[in-house]
């Protein structure tokens, strides 16, 4: 390239200098509290960015279930009223097959419809019970060991019991095994049933409560230090320069003119204002027989004996 060349790129740098100062020299700069209140509503900004905390009612169906739950509600639904059709034949059974037995021992009436009615919730709620415990309870291998047991005496209390006293008389009718066999057993699939459908919910409930702590931590992590956000710069640079609107309100058609460039070394000239003592940068001037000092480094300073600084500590 040529000289001249080179000198006109030169010149032009020299100008857009100038310019740039005499830009910057229009606009009054902030006060350290107009800088604080502009931190301060950037950090709002940002917290407003991030939005409230969230709500644990809004991740209730975070998690899509594999059914429907129309279809979910439908199976209960139906759940509950086999449930109670297989358990009240049976019930009634039980509570007869108790109550005799107990009484032949013990003959009182108010007994025996106490252990009746017990004999009943032992074998038909033991069932239920267990089968559902299993859900919940059956984390360790003893536990199932003792759940499944539990749940077979309950089941075989519920067979023999309606045996018992469906049988007699009906030894070679078919239709009265199944009517004295089935009941139990209907019991102890529906419970088994009940159980997978509560084992789903269980699952898809854990799935959503693990979603809405991630989102809490994620918004604490977001709003406990709103400067550590990935875009505070720019949340910071338009509150400073919403600052210098309000602080240069009468300079309105300056401020209109004003392009990105010059916005950007307005906010780079605020950003600077809070570290002029901590890093000075003084122009220094080369002593004579001496190679040029970089414009970049402070000068030395240095304390007198009257407390003021000098620049050069020999002096």
């Amino acid at each position: 390239m040529p000289f001249t060349a080179w000198a006109a790129v030169f010149l032009k740098a020299v100008i857009d200098l100038e310019k740039n100062e005499t830009m910057l020299s229009q606009f009054k700069p902030l006060t350290q509290d107009e800088r604080q209140n502009a931190q301060a509503s950037a950090q709002q900004a940002v917290m407003r960015a991030v939005g409230e905390r969230p709500l644990r009612e809004a991740f209730d169906r975070h998690t899509a279930s594999r059914y429907p739950p129309s279809v979910t509600k439908l199976i209960n639904g139906l759940c509950i009223v086999l449930l109670l059709a297989a358990f009240t034949p049976s019930a009634i059974r039980l509570f007869v097959i108790g109550s005799e037995t107990f009484g032949g021992a013990v003959p009182d009436d108010l007994a025996m419809l106490a252990v009746g009615i017990a004999t009943v919730l032992t074998a038909e709620i033991g069932q239920v019970v267990f089968s559902l415990a299993l859900a919940t309870m059956g984390t360790t291998a003893s536990a199932r060991r003792l759940l499944y047991a539990s749940m077979g005496i309950a089941t075989a209390i519920a067979l023999v019991g309606n045996v018992q006293v469906a049988l007699p008389g009906h030894m070679h009718s078919p239709f009265a095994w199944l009517e004295a066999i089935a009941p139990p057993l209907l019991v102890l699939s529906t419970a088994y049933v009940l159980k997978e459908q509560l084992l789903i919910a269980i699952e898809t409930r854990h799935a959503n409560e693990r979603a809405y702590q991630e989102a809490v931590n994620l918004w604490q992590s977001a709003t406990a230090d709103p400067e550590r956000h990935p875009h505070w710069m720019q949340f910071y640079a338009n509150a400073l320069r919403d600052a210098i609107r309000k602080a240069n309100n009468r300079r309105k058609d300056a401020l209109a003119e004003l392009t990105t460039a010059d916005w950007r070394a307005l906010v780079y000239r605020e950003l600077q204002a809070d570290n002029w003592y901590a890093q000075p940068v003084i122009e220094a001037v080369p002593a004579e027989g001496t190679a040029e000092v970089d414009e970049e480094a402070p000068l030395p300073l240095a304390a007198s004996a009257n407390g003021a600084y000098l620049n050069n500590p020999s002096e």
